[in-house]
């Protein structure tokens, strides 16, 4: 039962639409949390070849007036992938996300500014949990009347079921969709497992999903998926046209024993279903479906990648029943190369989420409060290392901590974001409630620059030898100018053996570290391959500060760098084929970004799971030793934080952790204590370096009015609380 996973599917509109608006801190990879970035470009810089039709004029009275108009934008493209943005993936364009903030409303739960998911009243009469005595969970929600798509369709619970019940069918599934939504309610496998035709092991009524009106609505969560902290966000659902997800005539029925849709959504043109061509087709639909937005898509230019958005004259509001006043939308293509003058010029109104040192000077030049003014924060997530924490010499907890002391963070920081930015030393946005309610009291290594304390790591760890067994020399040449640890059988024999072979690559100095055998025993160089994006600033500033450094080199350590593109390193991470990954682990650290688009990204159970089944869901795959002796039991007797520091010995596991967290807890206070010990524990680790935690600026032509972002509020959700002056 992959339920994280299932959340990804679950909550895709209200986590992935209502989140700030990340630009490049978008997530872009297919299996993976939606969590990475190449986070090096600045998220939303704005730029626009377009010509801007907002210059001021004067009026007869002589006051300057406006169009009630605003051009924004982003530096990735825009798709038409503004329906479903990433189909089901995580691979989602910021630029199609942020159309989809604009253009889809009414989900049930909605992301809040202070990062909670919160009900949404404009759409949610009531809502109610029972728990069952199977160990089940049922949330009943009732639709408020009178909701309508923008062309006065009523909206109804039908609408709100309709995208979990195709998605979780094999017809979406040959449509392109993954199949997993509603994975964690009752009777999700049979419904899923049903072809149109009855069968063992399959039904066509998805029972733990209920029709019970109009207007209303009941899911029953397995006993797998609950008792879960977060689990009122089972029970999230965004509202959608039947024939947009469903096709063209199909019907959502209960009998009394579970939802299930009428038989044409099953039939068949030989092995293929009719309606899978029809649904996939609808992905990219602008203009037969309704929106239940604030905006909609009045025009698409694919060739210029420009999208026109206008008032939805239906909406009644998001969560807090605010509606836009801004007329028209227009969202362009955005360069970094020529941003400025775009602002200035009036190709674009917004530079959204400027950062790094240079390019916000410059942007903060312009300001000065009569043409144009910013708002600013501190991003919810930072530039990180990654480590690859299975094969190779990153697998080992001292390499890991020994770069981190041979970086300079403090340094590299203020260098890469030209001082708007701090350092962090775990996963933690310091706007988050848990991490506010326990800064004070959390105790974290400190891992300030210091060659020395890297050397007495390394030698602690047994990073010890030379190529020949012998004991390592500091400033010895050739393939012993790097340290070596004698392997265990065990460490030797990961992945098949893959440290028996493991050496270096892009040896452009032509020396080849490799691991050597000697009397039958297998000793690894320290010798780190690491992948970097490029162009990437990040990534050049790490090759003069921390791979080419003298430091480094004394401490008896190598790191070799390859450069290439964003998918390609994507593909290393996650030994992705389609990402262009060989079949073989090469690499063992990246450079990339993280962040927190909610409170529910905290959650990262199964990521730190033994069990194979969830490889797909670690990027690290760091399995902790403690976790073997003292494992996670899911049907065991759910232990307090402090029985379980006792049990294990004060020795609780990344995975004990992080599934105790939202397995376990079930008020603020728990979840926040095994928070405080899932970060410590983080921290010791170290599976990613924290490098900068940078300040995002917003700079805006001024006529703009009450524009304010947040870490969870960027600027496409923003301007349904701005106006233009005048309007």
């Amino acid at each position: 039962m992959k339920r994280k996973k299932v959340l990804a599917v679950l909550l895709a509109s209200a986590m992935v639409f209502s989140m700030a608006a990340c630009g490049n801190d978008a997530p872009a990879d297919s299996s993976a949390p939606s969590d990475q970035s190449s986070g090096e470009t600045p998220p939303a810089e704005s730029t626009s070849d377009e010509t801007s039709s907002e210059a001021p004029s004067e009026s007869n009275a002589g006051d300057v007036t406006f169009e009630n108009k605003v051009i924004m934008g982003n530096t990735t493209d825009l798709t038409g992938d503004f329906r479903f943005p990433g189909w089901g993936t995580s691979s989602v364009g910021a630029s199609d996300q942020d159309i989809g903030r604009l253009t889809i409303g009414y989900g049930t739960q909605e992301v809040a500014e202070d990062g909670n998911l919160v009900w949404n009243e404009t759409s949610v009469k009531s809502h109610t949990e029972t728990e069952n005595e199977d160990g089940t969970a049922t949330y009943t929600v009732e639709i408020n009347e009178g909701l309508t798509f923008s062309d006065g369709t009523p909206i109804t619970a039908k609408n709100y079921l309709a995208s979990t019940l195709s998605f979780a069918s094999p017809v979406s599934m040959e449509a392109g969709r993954p199949g997993t939504s509603g994975m964690a309610f009752v009777g999700y496998e049979e419904f899923n497992a049903y072809t149109g035709e009855e069968a063992e092991g399959s039904s066509k009524e998805f029972t733990g999903i209920r029709l019970l009106n109009d207007y209303t609505y009941s899911i029953t969560v397995s006993s797998d998926y609950y008792p879960y902290y977060f689990a009122y966000t089972y029970a999230g659902f965004d509202p959608a046209p039947l024939g947009l997800v469903l096709g063209d005539d199909v019907d959502i029925l209960d009998d009394g024993n579970g939802v299930y849709l009428s038989e044409n959504f099953y039939e068949k043109n030989g092995d293929s279903y009719v309606k899978a061509k029809e649904i996939e087709a609808n992905r990219y639909d602008l203009t037969k479906y309704p929106f239940s937005g604030a905006y909609v898509v009045s025009d698409w230019d694919a060739s210029t990648k420009q999208a026109t958005m206008t008032l939805n004259p239906a909406f009644k509001g998001n969560y807090e029943g605010q509606t836009p006043s801004i007329e028209t939308i227009v969202y362009v293509k955005l360069t970094q190369e020529t941003q400025l003058e775009e602002l200035t010029t009036g190709g674009t109104d917004i530079l959204a989420g400027v950062t790094g040192g240079k390019d916000t000077t410059a942007a903060l030049a312009v300001v000065d409060g009569e043409n144009f003014v910013e708002t600013h924060y501190q991003r919810a997530g930072y530039g990180k290392i990654e480590f690859e924490c299975d094969f190779g010499p990153t697998m080992f907890q001292e390499v890991r901590q020994a770069v981190a002391y041979l970086l300079n963070r403090t340094e590299f920081c203020q260098t890469f974001t030209g001082g708007y930015g701090v350092v962090v030393d775990g996963p933690y946005s310091p706007d988050l409630g848990p991490w506010k309610a326990v800064q004070d009291e959390i105790e974290l290594i400190d891992y300030s620059f210091s060659p020395e304390t890297a050397k007495k790591v390394l030698e602690d760890g047994g990073w010890i030898y030379n190529s020949k067994g012998e004991e390592f020399v500091e400033g010895a040449e050739g393939v012993d100018a790097v340290r070596y640890k004698k392997l265990t059988a065990d460490e030797a024999n990961v992945l098949d053996g893959i440290n028996k072979t493991y050496a270096s690559v892009s040896n452009t100095d032509g020396i080849t570290y490799a691991t050597v055998e000697i009397n039958g025993e297998y000793y690894m160089p320290l010798a780190i391959n690491w992948f970097g994006s490029s162009p990437n600033e990040v990534t050049d500033l790490l090759s003069t500060t921390l791979a080419n450094s003298s430091d480094l080199a004394a401490a008896g350590m190598v790191i070799r760098s390859t450069t290439g593109d964003f998918d390609k390193l994507l593909g290393e991470i996650y030994r992705e084929p389609t990402y262009g990954y060989s079949g073989v682990p090469t690499y063992g650290m990246f450079n990339l970004a993280t962040g927190f688009s909610a409170l529910l990204n905290l959650d990262t159970s199964y990521q730190w799971s033994h069990d194979p089944k969830w490889f797909t869901n670690s990027s690290n795959k760091l399995y902790d030793a403690y976790d073997l002796d003292f494992p996670y039991d899911l049907t065991a007797e759910k232990l307090s934080y402090e029985e379980a520091v006792e049990a294990s010995g004060d020795k609780l596991g990344m995975d004990y952790l992080s599934m105790a967290m939202v397995y376990n807890a079930t008020t603020e206070d728990e979840f926040n204590q095994w928070y405080m010990g899932y970060v410590e524990r983080w921290n010791e680790l170290m599976p990613d370096i924290p490098l900068y935690s940078n300040y995002y600026y917003d700079v805006y032509n001024a006529k703009i009015e009450n524009f304010h972002t947040s870490p969870f509020r960027g600027p496409a959700a923003a301007l349904l609380y701005s106006n233009v002056k005048g309007y």
